[in-house]
């Protein structure tokens, strides 16, 4: 009896050897990959905000100024997954990739924008997202009155934070339209909490002025 027994006796330990090695080498490798795309989107946090022009408090002056503060960023229909410019934020020192579309593809590389909303320049509501443990990790760290920044093309436009909230993850007011122009970004929170958070960290600003990128370069 034990000698039959004995060759499945050893195919079982064979079995639970394999099985326990498959078992490291799937955590191993799913650990790698999450491990890969949290240091691109740690880099895409800490990228250095390049020159950007200072903030005109005074009133423009002559045509060409006059045309930059009034002109829209050009949106053509984007695919998902398209670069579409820079969230800045000069507090923090950093300049964000923002990318069409919010998929788990675009925020492990940068922010999001919700294809649905605005964007800069024109009228509307503009919404951008991005993970708290990554891009927006230092979100917490901004207060009312701080800039942010949005820079496509040869455009740069200049908001100014109004409003900072907290509410429930199925709170949809955040992405309604609105008549006023209005910039959100909005991440997960609690920051540091591990696992699926329950509540949304909501950041308000309103639109300042917008700047060619274009004239300010060619007058450096």
């Amino acid at each position: 009896m034990w000698k039959k027994d004995a060759p499945r006796h050893r195919w079982k330990r064979k079995a639970a050897r394999w099985a326990a090695a498959a078992a490291v080498a799937i955590g191993a490798a799913t650990a790698g990959w999450n491990g890969y795309w949290y240091i691109v989107g740690w880099k895409a946090a800490n990228q250095e905000a390049v020159r950007l022009p200072a903030l005109d408090s005074s009133p423009s002056s002559g045509a060409e100024a006059a045309h930059a503060s009034r002109r829209p960023v050009e949106q053509a229909a984007a695919p998902l997954g398209a670069h579409l410019g820079e969230l800045v934020i000069p507090k923090l020192g950093v300049a964000i990739p923002v990318y069409e579309g919010v998929r788990e593809q675009e925020l492990r590389r940068g922010a999001g924008h919700y294809p649905a909303s605005a964007w800069p320049g024109g009228k509307g509501h503009v919404v951008l997202s991005g993970h708290r443990d990554t891009v927006f990790r230092r979100l917490g760290e901004l207060g009312i009155g701080d800039a942010l920044v949005i820079r496509a093309a040869d455009t740069a436009v200049h908001y100014r934070i109004v409003r900072i909230r907290i509410v429930d993850d199925d709170d949809r007011t955040v992405l309604v339209n609105k008549a006023r122009p209005t910039l959100t970004v909005t991440t997960c929170y609690p920051f540091r909490l591990i696992g699926r958070a329950p509540k949304r960290y909501i950041v308000t600003a309103r639109p300042v002025q917008t700047v060619s990128l274009e004239r300010v370069h060619n007058e450096w």
